[in-house]
């Protein structure tokens, strides 16, 4: 019987690892090829293991000493845009763009399509990013591993919960093969990283939690009773900036 099985096995680990791979390719600029073309919302599933690479990188940049402090927090600040391609900026950019636009759910939607940007989103960038800039200045590099891993978690929950404004585009694809345990399996993975950075964790993860389904809720009814995959990336991004806020209200996460 266990031969029997092996194939089946062989093609789990198989499939778990390009979805892995898969999941860098789409999140990161690190050199990956895309591998899980079917059903490819299955790469959910590590969405937080991304996470947590950014994480890591931030916190070994932001440990710099020898260079000046504010020095040291642009580079973690683009060191965070870098990684990520500004793939969940030009969401958060765009989402800005429509959302905020007094018309139509219709309209909005092809505002959003437009790669050119608008006033809203360069307002709405250079909040986010000031945003980040100063949370950096209070927050212990250790900690910078929550953020990223949080903010993945939550796009994933996203993703799942909210459905496809249009169809096509990278938020219908993203749904395509998505279940609930492959959300079931990105939990697993990101508690265990919670739990031992400390218990500042718990509610830092709970107010961006709470803001991004605030946001999705409203976006969702600004777009007709859906969302896109620019608003998954946005949902990231704002659950990035609230958790990291957050964690400067908490005693014990201070640099």
């Amino acid at each position: 019987m266990d031969e029997d099985h092996t194939p089946h096995r062989r093609l789990d680990v198989r499939n778990a690892l390009a979805d892995l791979v898969s999941a860098f390719a789409l999140l990161t600029v690190l050199p990956a090829r895309w591998l899980s073309r079917n059903q490819p919302g299955r790469i959910v599933a590590w969405f937080p293991l991304v996470g947590v690479v950014i994480g890591a990188s931030l916190a070994g940049v932001a440990s710099l000493t020898f260079l000046p402090s504010d020095v040291t927090r642009f580079i973690t600040l683009l060191t965070w845009v870098v990684f990520t391609g500004g793939l969940h900026l030009d969401g958060f950019a765009d989402s800005c763009d429509g959302l905020l636009a007094t018309t139509s759910p219709e309209r909005r939607l092809e505002i959003m399509k437009d790669p050119r940007a608008g006033s809203w989103a360069v307002i709405g960038v250079g909040l986010l990013l000031l945003g980040k800039w100063a949370a950096l200045k209070h927050v212990a590099p250790l900690w910078l591993i929550a953020p990223p891993t949080v903010g993945r978690w939550i796009m994933g929950l996203a993703i799942y919960a909210f459905p496809n404004a249009r169809p096509g585009g990278m938020g219908a694809t993203m749904r395509a093969g998505l279940e609930r345990r492959h959300l079931a399996i990105a939990t697993l993975l990101v508690l265990p990283v919670l739990v031992g950075l400390g218990w500042q964790a718990v509610p830092a993860f709970g107010v961006a939690l709470g803001a991004a389904l605030l946001a999705g809720r409203w976006a969702a009814a600004r777009l007709g009773g859906g969302l896109t995959g620019d608003v998954y990336g946005a949902l990231c991004e704002l659950a990035e900036l609230i958790c990291l806020l957050t964690l400067t209200l908490l005693p014990g996460t201070h640099s």
